[in-house]
């Protein structure tokens, strides 16, 4: 993996082919990185690359709130709990769109 800035990338984008043809590039702004280059060939699909994209970062997502779930103590909710919760916040929409 190399880390480089966006200045570099934008001074000096043949390097960053090159690198990027050896291994993935993460893209920094101000030392944070925000993307991440992953190299593709001519002979992969590039909507299969993209879907699988799309699915890491589902993944991403759910962990996340998964974590937060976990840190509201919201994780220990049985099967039960969490149908009548949903039932309740059905129950109050309803209520709401009637007023």
């Amino acid at each position: 993996m190399k880390i480089v800035s966006d200045r570099e990338f934008r001074n000096e984008p043949g390097r960053v082919r090159e690198a990027l043809a050896q291994q993935d590039v993460v893209l920094t702004s101000r030392g944070k990185p925000y993307a991440v280059m992953l190299p593709v060939s001519e002979a992969q699909n590039i909507e299969e690359v993209l879907l699988l994209a799309s699915r890491i970062r589902a993944q991403m997502a759910l962990s996340s709130v998964r974590a937060k779930a976990t840190q509201c103590g919201l994780d220990e909710f049985s099967a039960a709990e969490i149908d009548a919760e949903i039932q309740a916040v059905r129950e109050q929409r309803r209520t709401l769109s009637t007023e």
